[in-house]
């Protein structure tokens, strides 16, 4: 669905669970699985969501950082890296929820008459 021809939506990350190992090949609090909520927003009041958690492969030791050293943009590289193939289907998700907000293909309706009251006597 397009609603113009030009839809413009800032992606951003929200991180809400980290697990990892306490201990792996020698390296310490090494993250495995990350918890994520991926929104888009078209700064006009419109906004979508994709959540899930992602899997990482085992660290390479040269570059590895412990978890309490690591930065926000680091979390997002390594989750953008581990998504490459979703990611794209993940924008179209969040652009098309975002178009079925600005021009809906269904709506709710309530009854179409008038409550009406009767008296019993």
């Amino acid at each position: 669905m397009e609603v113009n021809n030009i839809m413009t939506i800032t992606y951003t990350w929200e991180f809400t669970k980290f697990k990892a190992h306490q201990t792996l090949n020698g390296l310490n609090n090494v993250v495995y699985n990350i918890d994520y909520i991926y929104t888009g927003s078209d700064g006009e009041g419109h906004a979508a969501q994709v959540a899930g958690n992602v899997g990482l492969g085992a660290p390479d030791p040269s570059t590895f950082v412990e978890f309490d050293q690591l930065t926000e943009s680091q979390v997002i590289s390594m989750v953008e890296n581990a998504l490459t193939f979703a990611l794209p289907n993940f924008q179209q998700t969040i652009t098309d929820r975002i178009a079925q907000q600005i021009s809906p293909v269904t709506v709710e309706l309530g009854k179409p008459w008038t409550v009406s009251t009767s008296t019993v006597g």
